[in-house]
């Protein structure tokens, strides 16, 4: 693993998404994006309530479905391949030290490195499984994405504070950022406007109260043991699509660079997730639970890289689940001195590829922002109410006589 090299904060980084809005094929996203979104939210208003109660019947079972795919799709003793499409392959790394980051580079440099010591680890067994060639697939890379904690991003930015820089008393109140939505408004307005000047780690970033509540109601108390984080509290990030997005094109860019081009990813999905519970979160962040809004229960996926066409929602959903799974507290574990930060996913058959993802757009905007689950869920809603046409027929005995008794 290299060095720190030059330190870049958050404010900066993010600085680094005007040169993606800038190009072609964001644009044109975005376009694409506005149009099914907006179709998406004038079809749920024409929706009767009884059309709207089936619709998260089946958004339900979709959800489970992929909780289900989550439980058996992580590794089990030695073996490499488990699950299904996209999370056939599920490859954590495992580390003896945990990462102590010192910048948003060092932990590019750390994936990047980690990807091309996996990659050379199974690229051999992965190919000898497959019956035809696959070659050229193999020198895409066996990964097309990886999943991390949101905590491990903070750390990359220094996303920390002192107690006394987030509890201080409004109005004779002593406010708890973790019981924010607690306090009367007039008291969360001027507790954001005070409170947003002394967090340093934000500075340079024009923030919105949401995202100041949100980054502090998932702050972390339980931390890695290193010195540094010692009475601080870990916040978590925010704007993590952009983060993906503009950390998918760099990592993408040193797996190149590092093998000559020996391996070479037309693109990387980079999955960004929170395990706190989310409704807290979502509520903040303005997404009600009012069918057009709805909420993953198993954890937060705070932002992922690519367009919704080339990695979906649910599957975003998927691999953090496994990736919470595998990892549950070994980012920081000190008990048994394995550490896993990551985990990257492949799929096991290119036609998975080809079908479910685009591998040529993972590393794409998705939008400004979080993952934002009112734009997931518009985007997708007529495709969703295509495939439920029809399923609340009824079926006389005498039709299914005919089909499978007679």
């Amino acid at each position: 693993m290299r060095g720190a090299g030059e330190y870049m904060n958050i404010a900066k980084y993010l600085k680094l998404t005007e040169s993606i809005l800038a190009k072609d094929e964001q644009r044109e996203w975005f376009k694409q994006l506005k149009g099914k979104a907006e179709n998406g939210r004038r079809l749920f208003r024409g929706l009767s309530q009884e059309a709207r109660q089936e619709l998260q019947v089946e958004l339900s079972n979709r959800i489970r479905t992929e909780e289900i795919k989550a439980w058996y799709s992580s590794p089990e003793n030695d073996s490499l391949f488990q699950g299904t499409s996209i999370s056939s392959l599920t490859i954590p790394y495992e580390t003896r030290v945990p990462l102590k980051l010192r910048s948003v580079m060092e932990l590019e440099e750390n994936i990047a490195d980690a990807y091309i010591e996996l990659h050379n680890r199974y690229a051999s067994r992965v190919r000898n499984t497959i019956m035809e060639n696959v070659d050229n697939w193999i020198k895409e890379g066996l990964y097309y994405g990886v999943a991390l904690s949101s905590k491990l991003v903070s750390q990359a930015f220094d996303l920390s504070v002192s107690r006394d820089e987030v509890v201080f008393d409004i109005k004779g109140r002593s406010v708890d950022p973790h019981e924010i939505m607690s306090y009367p408004e007039d008291i969360r307005q001027e507790y954001f406007r005070k409170c947003v000047k002394s967090i340093d780690a934000f500075s340079g970033i024009d923030m919105e109260q949401r995202e100041l509540e949100s980054s502090l109601v998932l702050a972390d108390i339980s931390k890695p043991k290193i010195k540094k984080y010692k009475d601080k509290i870990i916040l978590a990030p925010i704007r993590c699509n952009e983060i993906a997005a503009i950390f998918s094109a760099r990592v993408t860019k040193l797996i190149i660079e590092k093998t000559s081009g020996k391996i070479s990813p037309k693109s990387l999905s980079v999955i960004i997730y929170d395990t706190d519970t989310p409704y807290t979160y979502h509520k903040i962040m303005g997404y009600r639970r009012d069918g057009v809004s709805p909420v993953l229960p198993g954890l937060i996926v705070m932002g992922s890289s690519g367009t919704i066409d080339a990695f979906r929602w649910m599957y975003a959903y998927r691999v953090s689940l496994i990736a919470q799974k595998i990892m549950k507290s070994s980012l920081y574990s000190q008990i048994h001195k394995s550490f896993i930060p990551f985990v990257f996913f492949g799929v096991l058959v290119p036609r998975d590829a080809e079908i479910l993802l685009d591998m040529s757009k993972l590393h794409m905007l998705r939008y400004r922002g979080n993952m934002d689950p009112e734009i997931e869920f518009c985007y997708i809603l007529e495709d969703y109410l295509k495939s439920i046409e029809g399923h609340s027929r009824d079926i006389s005995w005498e039709d299914f006589s005919k089909k499978h008794l007679i």
